[in-house]
């Protein structure tokens, strides 16, 4: 009887279709989040034109700067394979592309940047302080040689496929620009540059009437702003303010948080760090010149920013390639330690008047341990005794710089923030 009745009301339910009586409509799936990776101050050299000998690693060894000039090709293009296999809607490069605005740089980094935009990744750029007219230099046998650098309207145009030649926008006054992602967000690259050459920056009163006004536009679309520069919007470092801190970041701020702005995606300052203020997030991401060569994935999901720190996967790009290259090959161990070294030579002069030597050593150790792990974006304990007293004692800038990047909460750097 059961299976009688279960046969009827199947056959009643299949007459109420034929007879016009349409069944409820599929859920359609859910749209999924905006993906957003963002990189800063790739600072690229190209293959040709560097070559790492010479005059120019001895004082790119020197600097202590870290940045992995010899092996930059190969990094970003273990870079490039991660971004096609995690294929995020957009990629946003705030800045300082070229190693020191050498044409042929930016023209080599474009190239890297091809099968990107062939494969349908949008790539948007904007110009850091050492991306135009700011004394290009080549070293085609590792000495200094006078390069053809690239004007603002030259930059715009090399960089057409790369945002200026799709902006929804663009500032009259400066090479800013807005990006309509088609997807309820507009992203807004703002140029950040004082002036082409100098380092610190500054938003034009030009340019903010400019962004005021698209703005207003984006919020009457009904569409969530995104706005990156290169410059930093707050201070991440007080020891690193003038000349990282855009100088009316307040006025910028403001104008932000008025139009419902509370990311602000930056760099310049090299290390991976976020500032906020009044829910206002600035995050800076660490210079990809540097290890563990940090990126960020921004997402926007159920109206929240999402942002994640990343690290470009060097070692899997060595094997699925066949690099021969043990230092690629091995990449954790070797960028970590190129940069340690790099740091702590630079520890070496800074603590020379110590006398003790092993004292010397130990400071020189924790010093290199802590820069490394700040500009990774990992947190650093303070120093115990009889570090503390040392330093203490020695005073000067290199020992105020280890008390502004050790003891500092996880939440001041990047990992898994919503802003």
């Amino acid at each position: 009887m059961k299976k009688t009745v279960s046969i009827l009301i199947l056959l009643l339910a299949l007459c109420l279709c034929a007879c016009g009586q349409t069944p409820a409509p599929e859920q359609s799936a859910p749209t999924p989040p905006l993906r957003i990776a963002v990189v800063s101050d790739i600072h690229y050299t190209g293959e040709e034109a560097y070559r790492y000998v010479g005059s120019f690693r001895s004082a790119n060894d020197a600097s202590g700067t870290g940045k992995q000039v010899e092996l930059l090709p190969q990094l970003f293009d273990a870079f490039v394979e991660q971004m096609l296999r995690e294929r995020p809607d957009l990629l946003l490069i705030t800045g300082d592309n070229s190693f020191n605005g050498a044409r042929v740089s930016h023209e080599a980094l474009l190239e890297k940047l091809e099968p990107l935009r062939a494969a349908g990744v949008a790539v948007l750029t904007l110009p850091g302080n050492h991306d135009i007219g700011s004394g290009a230099l080549v070293f085609p046998d590792g000495e200094a040689q006078e390069a053809p650098s690239v004007s603002s309207e030259e930059f715009a145009a090399l960089y057409a496929g790369c945002g200026y030649g799709e902006a929804l926008s663009r500032d009259a006054s400066s090479l800013s620009y807005v990006y309509d992602t088609q997807r309820g967000v507009r992203v807004f690259m703002l140029d950040t540059v004082f002036r082409y050459g100098a380092v610190y920056g500054r938003v034009g009163r030009e340019t903010m009437d400019w962004l005021a006004r698209e703005l207003a536009a984006c919020r009457e679309a009904g569409d969530v702003p995104l706005v990156a520069g290169h410059h930093n919007a707050l201070v991440h470092n007080p020891l690193f303010a003038f000349g990282y801190t855009i100088d009316n970041g307040e006025e910028l701020r403001a104008l932000l948080l008025q139009n419902g702005v509370t990311l602000y995606l930056s760099g310049h300052l090299h290390p991976q760090s976020i500032a906020q203020e009044d829910g206002f997030f600035d995050v800076a991401s660490e210079s990809f010149a540097v290890y563990p060569h940090r990126w960020g994935l921004v997402e926007l999901d159920g109206g929240a920013w999402r942002y994640t720190a990343r690290e470009t996967e060097v070692e899997r790009w060595a094997e699925q390639t066949g690099c021969s290259d043990e230092r690629l090959q091995h990449y954790r161990e070797y960028g970590r330690a190129f940069f340690a070294d790099a740091a702590r030579a630079q520890a070496a002069q800074a603590f020379a008047a110590v006398g003790d030597e092993a004292l010397r050593t130990q400071l020189c150790a924790f010093f290199a341990e802590a820069n490394v792990n700040y500009f990774a974006g990992t947190p650093s304990p303070a120093p115990g005794e009889p570090l503390s007293e040392a330093l203490a004692e020695l005073g000067g800038r290199t020992a105020l710089y280890l008390q502004t990047i050790t003891g500092l909460p996880p939440s001041l750097y990047a990992e898994g923030r919503i802003g």
